[in-house]
């Protein structure tokens, strides 16, 4: 007998549902090393290629985040139904209609529709925040739960749930088969915070993945899913912020699945599979035999080749000093003036490093040529190079500090998501 529902993993959040009747959809494409600005790198080294998915018949994506929609290498026909979240800003809409996709399944917030032989719910952000206070918080994730013939499983890649999220979700759709929960936390801290020592990075990368750890065995146990796959965030840097890997709030899946299998999770059973391995949703088997991550050959990869890429900024002239300070001061009005239609006020002065000068860009724009660290204070460091791309939109903050490329000093050493926010708008 055919399987209801099976699940091909490929990599990070990308893979394959499948249905009883063969229908394919493809989630979250990432493929290529180098989003993120050129740092996020796939481990192991994938096998699988775009000529993988020639044969799917939908696309769901979650957000614009590169390691979900990579624009640089979406080249998929234009007929293809693209499955995504009809719901606030609506970015990703905007920008795949930008790129010539018009065949848009648009799906409202908790709306259910009927693809093939699947049922199909997607969700906006389940909270702002999951583990710090925010005003404005998440606005571009979504989760998708798929059902074929009786079996769900519950994709929430970045868009964590909460505890209150998942009771709701099983009471209204009855069992989950298999959960997909992140058990990462991709970005810049620890890694980037030079007001941390070698040791506090340490001690704060091991607190912040017990932590993501913590929050999965509790909705686990909230949910009570028959399976549950440590699922989305997976991945290294290359380049020359490689040297930040050891301080990342990141771990592999097999550490996950080792910490939840000691934990008290009820009958739920924790699943790992490698690239291309294709999973029964129903029965929880998968169609070979697991090989854990090799930690060892890992680091060596990660040295031995993964180093040596140049980003897509280092291959720019660097531009003229005085004309980039004058380009900074424009971009951060412009900036105030998009915070304050958010309502986005913060206690920090946020100061850019720029050569030799220093330049604030919050709360009003003044230049130094000489700069004393203070109290309430986040100065940010990275090459102008990449400034100017954000600057002029070829690149963009957020990604820039996710893909590891802004050093920071932050006194309090007090996170803000909402100023973080705020620094996306720093931009022309």
């Amino acid at each position: 007998m055919n399987s209801k529902l099976k699940f091909q993993f490929i990599a990070n959040a990308c893979g394959i549902f499948i249905g009883k009747e063969g229908s394919k959809v493809l989630c979250d494409p990432w493929i290529e090393d180098g989003v993120f600005e050129g740092s996020w790198c796939h481990y192991p080294r994938l096998a699988t290629n775009f000529y993988d998915f020639e044969k799917i018949d939908a696309i769901y994506v979650s957000h614009l985040h590169p390691d979900h929609f990579d624009e640089r290498y979406f080249n998929f026909s234009k007929n293809i139904k693209i499955i995504a979240l009809d719901h606030g800003p609506n970015y990703l809409i905007k920008k795949l209609e930008s790129l010539g996709f018009d065949n848009i399944l648009r799906v409202k917030d908790s709306e259910t529709i009927q693809f093939k032989e699947f049922k199909i719910s997607l969700f906006a952000p389940f909270a702002k925040h999951n583990f710090h206070d925010s005003i404005i918080g998440n606005l571009i994730d979504s989760a998708m739960l798929i059902e074929c013939d009786g079996i769900r499983a519950f994709n929430t890649n970045d868009n964590t749930p909460t505890i209150e999220t998942c009771k709701k979700i099983k009471q209204k759709f009855g069992h989950i088969n298999l959960a997909m929960f992140n058990y990462n936390a991709a970005g810049p801290y620890p890694s980037c915070f030079n007001n941390l020592t070698e040791d506090e990075k340490i001690s704060e990368h091991h607190r912040i993945i017990t932590r993501n750890y913590e929050n999965v065995r509790d909705l686990t146990q909230s949910l009570e899913p028959s399976f549950v796959l440590p699922f989305a965030g997976s991945y290294v840097l290359g380049g020359k912020q490689y040297f930040k890997n050891t301080y990342l709030g990141t771990s592999t899946w097999d550490e996950c699945k080792s910490y939840l299998d000691k934990e008290n999770i009820g009958e739920t059973k924790v699943i790992v599979l490698n690239e291309k391995q294709v999973l029964d949703i129903e029965k929880g088997k998968a169609d070979g035999t697991y090989k854990r991550i090799d930690k060892k050959h890992m680091s060596e990869y990660i040295e031995n080749e993964l180093s040596n890429i140049v980003y897509p900024h280092e291959k720019d002239e660097y531009p003229e000093k005085d004309h980039l300070l004058n380009m900074i001061e424009k971009a951060s009005e412009e900036m105030l003036i998009r915070m304050q239609r958010f309502n986005i006020q913060s206690s920090f002065e946020v100061v850019l490093k720029v050569f030799d000068v220093y330049a604030r860009i919050y709360p009003c724009f003044e230049t130094y040529s000489k700069f004393d660290y203070r109290e309430n204070m986040l100065l940010c460091d990275l090459d102008e190079r990449l400034l100017l791309r954000i600057i002029k939109r070829n690149a963009h903050w957020n990604n820039a500090e996710i893909g590891a490329h802004i050093d920071f000093v932050r006194r309090p050493n007090t996170y803000e998501p909402d100023l973080h926010t705020g620094l996306q708008f720093f931009h022309l």
